[in-house]
C-alpha cells in the first residue's frame, strides 16, 4: 500500500510541476509602444522602444529604416557593463524628409529548458510633417 501511495504521489508531483512549468511560459512576447508619435521636420525626434516577454539574442536581432537617409536612428543603450541590450531600444535623430517613414524590427529571444525562444517582428511607422 506505501509502494502504491508513493508512486501516486511520485505522479501528482511530475504532473503539477510540469502544469506549473508550462505557466511560465505563458508571458506574452510584446514590442511596445503600440505606435510612435509623428515627427515634424527638421526637429529633433525621440522615441523608447521596449521588448517585453524574453532576452532579445544579439546575433538575430534586425531594423530597417525607410528611407535609409531619413535623419533617423536605431541605438541600443549600453547595459550590465559593457553589454548592449537590445530590449530597450531608443529612435532618435532630426528628419530630413517629409511623409512616412517606416521602422521594422525583427528578432528572437532566448529559450530556457522548459520554455522556447519567440520570435518578434514590429514594423512602425512615424508621420513627418512640415
Amino acid at each position: 500500500m506505501k509502494k502504491i501511495r508513493y508512486h501516486l504521489m511520485l505522479i501528482i508531483g511530475l504532473f503539477l510541476t510540469t502544469v506549473l512549468t508550462g505557466c511560465f511560459c505563458m508571458e506574452k512576447m510584446e514590442v511596445r509602444p503600440k505606435s510612435l508619435p509623428n515627427a515634424t521636420l527638421g526637429n529633433p525626434y525621440y522615441a523608447k522602444i521596449e521588448v517585453f516577454g524574453g532576452i532579445v539574442i544579439d546575433e538575430f536581432f534586425t531594423y530597417h529604416i525607410k528611407p535609409a537617409k531619413s535623419g533617423l536612428e536605431l541605438s541600443a543603450p549600453f547595459k550590465f557593463g559593457s553589454r548592449v541590450s537590445y530590449n530597450d531600444l531608443e529612435i532618435k535623430g532630426t528628419p530630413k524628409v517629409t511623409g512616412t517613414i517606416s521602422i521594422e524590427l525583427s528578432g528572437g529571444t532566448y529559450g530556457t529548458m522548459s520554455c522556447p525562444g519567440r520570435d518578434f517582428k514590429k514594423v512602425y511607422t512615424i508621420k513627418v510633417e512640415e
